[in-house]
């Protein structure tokens, strides 16, 4: 019998069992149907990178996603094409590869993308101290040059952010020496000042990670290490009911193993999860059916 909080998943994203069919967006995958398969290996993810998220515009025909050194020092933020039936090498966006830069997220228009970095904020040459918000605006199909987010920012690391439908931007952070969830509501104008949510939704001794908030605001899946763990880090998620965060439930072993589970994103179809499994030292991307996890 699957736990209340995933059959709860499986009911909000919609999911039909039926069969893939070519109709469906280029990420969509039969062997994912029933369980965690690498998503285009040996094109996105490979055995001789470290690669970290999973990102997808609506069309579901271009990725973002992160190469990182295996310590975490860098990362460059890297983008793929589907063309004639398969996914391209992959290409570093022009203003990435000199820092730590990951965790892209599509605004709901796709005008933006919105991640992290410690790249200069001062105008020298010198890396940031923390982890920061960054965006950069699509201008005719190209990136252009990110542009800081000091609202978003503090003086310590602000990690992987998501956006609503609405334009509510939601990402962990270590600020005010503790590990919680943020939430900066759109305004006409930005954002208003980032306000936490309740420590009480991450259960006892729960130290939070990556989190995407799904497109209604009332679902956040997020990688995390408590007492249930499987592993070094597993996945979990938590539910807005009647105005109350649900204390996070774990996805299960479908997910979650004794290797360190991280970085999830749901795809734009609201079908599939993609994520980042660290195996042998080296970070590969997977993905899964929602449907499975029933």
């Amino acid at each position: 019998m699957p736990s209340k909080s995933l059959v709860t998943l499986f009911a909000l994203v919609g999911f039909s069992s039926a069969t893939v069919h070519a109709d469906n967006p280029a990420y969509a995958s039969e062997a994912a149907l029933t369980k965690a398969v690498e998503f285009a290996p040996g094109i996105i993810s490979t055995k001789a990178h470290f690669e970290i998220n999973t990102v997808f515009n609506k069309a579901g025909d271009n990725v973002l996603f992160a190469r990182c050194a295996d310590d975490f020092t860098r990362c460059t933020m890297m983008q793929s094409e589907f063309k004639q039936g398969a996914w391209q090498p992959a290409k570093k966006l022009f203003f990435s590869g000199g820092y730590l830069e990951a965790d892209p997220y599509y605004s709901p228009d796709e005008q933006y993308i919105y991640f992290v970095s410690n790249r200069p904020i001062d105008g020298s040459n010198e890396k940031a101290s923390s982890v920061n918000m960054w965006r950069s605006k699509q201008v005719n199909g190209q990136w252009q040059a990110p542009e800081y987010l000091p609202q978003l920012s503090s003086d310590a690391n602000d990690l992987y952010p998501s956006l609503t439908a609405n334009g509510d931007l939601y990402f962990p952070s270590f600020r005010n020496d503790q590990r919680l969830f943020y939430v900066a509501k759109a305004t006409d104008s930005g954002f208003e000042t980032p306000k936490p949510l309740p420590a009480e939704m991450l259960g006892e001794g729960g130290q939070i990670g990556d989190s995407v908030m799904l497109a209604d605001g009332k679902t956040i899946i997020f990688s995390m290490r408590r007492s249930d763990s499987l592993g070094k880090g597993d996945l979990y998620v938590s539910y807005l009911v009647d105005g109350k965060w649900t204390v996070a439930k774990s996805l299960g072993e479908k997910v979650n193993t004794p290797d360190h589970e991280f970085t999830p994103i749901v795809s734009p179809d609201g079908k599939y999860l993609f994520f980042t499994r660290i195996e042998n030292g080296r970070g590969n991307l997977y993905q899964i059916a929602l449907s499975a996890l029933r």
